[in-house]
């Protein structure tokens, strides 16, 4: 079997029988209708992904750069696509089958999916995020590879994994994980943002190091992590504590020797029968691809002035009916995730007064920044027009909300529940 690897979650699982393509997902032509970009850039072209011709595709979760339509499309609609089950909504079968394919297999929960010949898979949600992310292992040529992508460690499911699936021949499994926190904090001065970013970097190191002491893989890739931000946020990279697969190596070598890594270049093939990379590894820093970065950090975005999801200041309205709507819809997902909190939150889109919405009620009052009274509240700062995308369900939050939102938060205390309740904020 050999791994193929184009880029953030983007590999191709190829068997002698089997041949998976996990999470693809390009930004052609430096063109992004989501807001996030490959990093580094990944220069394949449309037909490029089209000659893959993998015969199954396997989507993780619905987040923007392992769901992207425009990458989708190029794939025929009776392509097999194979998905987690879920406890509750699957939103993943749902989205995929949105766009008009028909083959979507969802993998049961104990006996997995027949691939090929006699290749399998087990596909499960990640047991901290069990709405979202999801993990495969696939048995393929009678090697067994796990592909964690965005998953953070979870200490029951890895240990399920390693007792059901004993010593795995491959993890792929991430260094890192991108999110707003701390790069697009308001709270923070530029010296605590970077010290946090750092931290932010270690923290993620230790859940690699996590996986690899629990699971002791023969070899283990790290990887995952590609994506950067549109407009300024381009410029910001060091502020997303995002860290490498070089130093993740270093990192975990020091505590966990057992397993052996390997680094893999954009497009470069891992042999696992050979046990050797095809082709050499060429690491790619910040500044290698600055031209890059500077490109997209020019473009407008969708929501700018004259682009995609744009609506005129003159044409704005006082959203609080709306947005008493939208909470009394979050309560009926708080009640059925068990969450009690009393959490104070403020929207600002840009009006002359913010939001005011807290987790015990269902008032949303407006207030001007200035007059905030509450001791502990987190600000979500977003366009107008993204507001309006986010009630109607045209854009989800736990899409858009890096690429496209600031937030302001005191103390500096982050609220899960808060974040995962945001994505339900919808009318």
């Amino acid at each position: 079997m050999k791994l193929t690897y184009y880029g953030n979650a983007m590999m191709l699982l190829k068997g002698k029988n089997t041949s998976v393509l996990c999470d693809p997902w390009v930004t052609f032509d430096r063109v992004s209708k989501s807001g996030l970009y490959t990093f580094p850039e990944l220069k394949l072209s449309r037909e490029d992904v089209e000659a893959i011709k993998p015969d199954f595709l396997y989507i993780t979760h619905t987040h923007e750069d392992h769901f992207d339509p425009d990458t989708l499309c190029l794939f025929p609609k009776d392509q097999p696509i194979l998905v987690s089950w879920y406890p509750a909504n699957n939103f993943t079968e749902k989205n995929i089958k949105a766009l008009g394919f028909t083959d979507v297999r969802v993998a049961d929960k104990e006996k997995g999916l027949a691939l090929n010949g006699p290749d399998h898979c087990w596909i499960e949600p990640n047991g901290i995020y069990e709405d979202v992310d999801s993990l495969g292992v696939f048995n393929i040529d009678g090697f067994q590879v796990l592909n964690a992508n965005d998953n953070p460690y979870d200490d029951d499911q890895v240990k399920s994994l390693r007792e059901r699936f004993g010593q795995l021949d491959l993890a792929c499994v991430p260094f890192s994980f991108q999110g707003p926190y701390p790069g697009f904090y308001e709270n923070l001065s530029d010296e605590e943002r970077a010290s946090e970013a750092r931290k932010k970097t270690i923290r993620n190191y230790d859940q690699l190091l996590s996986y690899l002491k629990t699971l002791d893989p023969k070899l283990f890739f790290p990887f995952a992590a590609g994506a950067v931000y549109g407009g300024k946020k381009a410029l910001m990279f060091s502020a997303y504590g995002v860290g490498t697969a070089d130093e993740s190596i270093d990192f975990v070598s020091r505590s966990h020797t057992t397993s052996q890594p390997v680094l893999i270049s954009q497009s470069g093939t891992y042999d696992l029968a050979a046990g050797k990379t095809l082709t050499p590894y060429q690491p790619v820093s910040y500044e290698d691809e600055l031209e890059y970065l500077t490109d997209i950090s020019a473009r407008p975005g969708p929501f700018d002035q004259g682009q995609l999801f744009n609506i005129q200041p003159s044409e704005w309205l006082d959203l609080t009916d709306a947005l008493r709507r939208a909470r009394a819809k979050q309560k009926v997902w708080q009640d059925r995730k068990k969450i009690v909190s009393d959490s104070v939150f403020y929207i600002d889109c840009g009006q002359d007064w913010l939001y005011r919405l807290c987790l015990g009620d269902l008032e949303v009052t407006t207030v001007k920044e200035k007059d905030i009274s509450d001791e502990t509240y987190e600000i979500f700062r977003m366009p107008y027009s993204l507001l309006i995308g986010l009630l109607t369900k045209h854009y989800n939050y736990s899409n858009v909300k890096t690429q496209h939102m600031t937030f302001y938060r005191t103390p500096n205390v982050f609220n899960q529940d808060l974040h995962i309740l945001m994505s339900f904020l919808q009318l």
